[in-house]
């Protein structure tokens, strides 16, 4: 058995506040799609909402440990002889 081939890396990784504007663009646009006229469109919507908001939760949550974590270091290397 051959070992599974890699992806070729597409750029630099991205950064939280570029993740955070994204996932908000995706919770936006499914959103507007709330209002089709499509029953499917709609469930589809709805689906995209929930699962989009709920990873933008995920990252909030994350980018507000990293400030706090970054401030603890802060005050740390201040105390430091």
């Amino acid at each position: 058995m051959s070992a599974p081939k890699r992806r070729p890396r597409r750029g630099k990784p991205g950064d939280l506040d570029a993740l955070k504007r994204q996932l908000w663009h995706a919770v936006l646009t499914a959103g507007d799609l709330l209002d089709s006229e499509s029953a499917e469109t709609r469930l589809r919507a709805c689906h995209a909402v929930s699962q989009a908001a709920a990873t933008y939760r995920s990252v909030l949550a994350d980018a507000e440990t990293d400030a706090r974590l970054s401030a603890l270091e802060e005050i740390a290397a201040d105390r430091r002889p």
